[in-house]
């Protein structure tokens, strides 16, 4: 057949779909009205509820794990953590989050929507047959992994007690939301022709990287420039839903976008849904993302086991004995034993060597305090050495009552896992 006659038949086919199509009821508006309105539902109704019940559910915890006379102490400490430091980098995780939830709960109405839209829009691509649905909701789930992956080493990134390492995890982390818009609202135009995530990942790597980024940009932007600039004085309520509404319209334009940006690369290439991806892209793809698992896997165990032994340190009563304190005079200093009573409150003996306390008052050196003490087993008591050093000022030397009653406070010292150093006052 020559060139000519093939364009005309081409166009005869495309004129005979479109006629077809036209003759059929437009149902994509419904579908993303019924998208839409689903979203809403889900995302709105958990976000209240963790408006309303968060805090509840926080006093709750803290008064379940942690001494009454520290509540204060890890209060702020939460807050400070999640609420300035980490403020940016959970904002837009909060945001990938939700499209992963959607995404989840929600991937029939959404592959309905895609569904319908291409058949109305792009008729000349035809029907082809569609693998199970489940087989979507399970690259879904590879796809909640994969992003979950990335954004806890955007967090390792994020908590480093570095500014550039912290700027880059925040950078990431929005990178990420960007392409979890785009790749989980491309995707189920291609997972109906039966690829998988990885596939889908290659195709628009190696095809559309520059538009499947301003996809992600179009549909996700505004809903970070919205929580930006939202203004502080609003109720949280009517804050939750003016960017839960954008996030969501959002997702259901980026379902639409994903169909013409497939149908676009379809055209091009009709051999595309036929192309495997190299074995090499899978090796290398399937090899990164186990290495990122067991990475973060050491990596949450190690902040885990790290918490959880702060937790039983914090469970313990301490009370300095200060009738039994020894000051020995040398010279200009003092070196000072103060006896610390220490009850074991905790479900697991106290390891005296990995306290770390620090102590502050007039003259008192930056030196490391010297612990001296056994293992205290679970539910005993035991007295423990405070020894450190004091330098004595010429006013001290001629004034000695007066500093030997001079206040000092002690702290318990907790490096990271996961932040800054942070410290809770022991006494006075």
């Amino acid at each position: 057949m020559k060139p000519l006659a093939r364009k005309a038949q081409k166009k005869t086919q495309a004129n005979s779909y479109k006629q077809i199509s036209e003759m059929e009821p437009k149902l994509t508006k419904y579908w993303f009205v019924i998208y839409v309105l689903a979203a809403l539902l889900i995302l709105g109704g958990g976000l209240n509820l963790g408006i309303h019940l968060g805090p509840k559910l926080e006093a709750w915890l803290l008064a379940k794990l942690v001494p009454e006379v520290w509540h204060p102490a890890v209060d702020d400490l939460i807050h400070r953590f999640f609420f300035e430091e980490l403020r940016a980098f959970l904002v837009t995780t909060g945001f990938g989050l939700g499209i992963i939830i959607v995404g989840i709960v929600l991937f029939p109405i959404k592959d309905k929507l895609s569904t319908t839209y291409e058949r109305e829009r792009f008729p000349e691509l035809g029907k082809q047959p569609e693998p199970p649905l489940w087989h979507q909701g399970l690259e879904e789930i590879k796809l909640a992994f994969l992003y979950l992956l990335l954004q806890g080493m955007s967090l390792f990134l994020a908590v480093q007690d570095y500014p550039f390492l912290a700027s880059l995890g925040a950078a990431l982390s929005i990178a990420y939301l960007v392409i979890a818009m785009a790749l989980d609202h491309c995707s189920p135009f291609f997972q109906r022709r039966n690829r998988k995530i990885h596939g889908i990942i290659w195709i628009l790597l190696r095809h559309a990287p520059l538009r499947t980024t301003l996809l992600g940009l179009i549909c996700v932007g505004p809903v970070i420039i919205l929580e930006r600039h939202l203004s502080a004085s609003l109720e949280p309520t009517v804050a939750i839903a003016i960017l839960v509404f954008t996030e969501v319209l959002g997702m259901a334009c980026a379902t639409l976008l994903g169909c013409h940006l497939g149908s676009a690369l379809l055209k091009k290439e009709a051999t595309l849904p036929n192309q495997h991806p190299p074995k090499l892209w899978t090796f290398s793809y399937r090899i990164t993302v186990f290495i990122l698992t067991i990475w973060l896997g050491i990596v949450f165990s190690w902040w885990g086991n790290g918490i959880y032994t702060h937790y039983q340190i914090m469970r313990c009563q301490y009370r300095p004995l200060w009738k039994r304190t020894e000051f020995k005079i040398r010279g200009t200093k003092a070196l000072v034993s103060l006896p610390l009573r220490i009850q074991n409150k905790s479900s697991k003996p106290l390891d005296v060597g990995k306290l770390r306390i620090e102590l502050e008052g007039e003259g008192i050196l930056d030196g490391e305090v010297i612990l001296a003490g056994s293992n205290i087993q679970t539910g005993e008591s035991s007295t423990i050495l405070l020894n450190f050093e004091a330098h004595l000022t010429e006013e001290a030397l001629s004034d000695l009552p007066r500093f030997l009653e001079a206040k000092y406070s002690a702290h318990l010292k907790f490096e990271p896992p996961l932040s800054m150093p942070f410290a809770l006052q022991l006494f006075p």
